[in-house]
């Protein structure tokens, strides 16, 4: 989460925060389609990654 917002926002970040996981969330909403794959997937504990097969 730290690294999505240094790189998206240009910001030093040190304090936990869901913001990465509210913006994940309108992503997914504005780029899945039903029935089909998520092209965002969660690595629990790691972070996420996109799903090139979606």
């Amino acid at each position: 989460r730290t690294r999505i917002i240094e790189k998206v926002w240009d910001i030093n970040f040190e304090h936990d925060t869901s913001v990465i996981d509210v913006y994940i969330n309108f992503l997914r909403k504005k780029l899945d389609q039903p029935g089909a794959p998520s092209f965002i997937e969660t690595i629990r504990g790691v972070g996420y990654r996109v799903n090139e097969e979606a």
